[in-house]
């Protein structure tokens, strides 16, 4: 019995020794006050003041959507944005190099065509594009999303970029 309670006192010391040096090496990461920091050995927290909101039709103005970005692996271009609209928007359309997801928050269905396909995504929902597929998406006013991009930050234009005239767009009865 000594025996068995010396080994379960040695492996809980092996396995707080561990834990410890693992809390020692996030603990002294270096950290700039208010500024985010990722680490291999560190979580990444962005409060919402911390975020920097770009806005996609400057010449719009408060009625622009925006994105904000969250991360951005150097190693695989995997790119992370928050997107939010506060007007309808027609997002023209694009393609990606790699797989694009959304991950719908709050504003309502968000309606994508792709290959004469409609797709409608609720708030909550999860849509995925694979690489190199075409579509094109309506997001209703006040959405917010999660745009998760394989291949980085970088879209595949085929009518042109955002424009005023997206605006206030809402999605055709048939798909495209």
């Amino acid at each position: 019995m000594k025996t068995n309670l010396f080994q379960k006192t040695r492996t809980t010391l092996l396995l707080v020794a561990i834990l410890s040096g693992a809390l020692y090496q996030v603990m002294a990461a270096p950290v700039k006050s208010g500024e985010p920091v990722a680490t291999e050995t560190a979580p990444l927290l962005i409060n919402p003041g911390q975020l920097k909101w770009i806005k996609t039709i400057p010449e719009a103005g408060d009625r622009s959507p925006e994105y904000a970005l969250l991360r951005s692996d150097p190693k695989s271009k995997l790119t992370m944005i928050f997107f939010r609209t506060p007007v309808a928007v027609h997002i023209k359309p694009h393609t990606h190099d790699l797989a694009e997801t959304h991950v719908i928050l709050v504003g309502g269905t968000h309606t994508f065509d792709s290959n004469g396909v409609r797709y409608n995504v609720e708030n909550g929902g999860f849509f995925r594009a694979p690489g190199g597929v075409l579509h094109e998406a309506w997001l209703p006013a006040g959405s917010q999303t999660v745009n998760i991009l394989e291949s980085g930050w970088v879209v595949n234009w085929l009518k042109g970029g955002p424009s005023i005239e997206d605006l206030d767009q809402y999605p055709p009865a048939k798909p495209h």
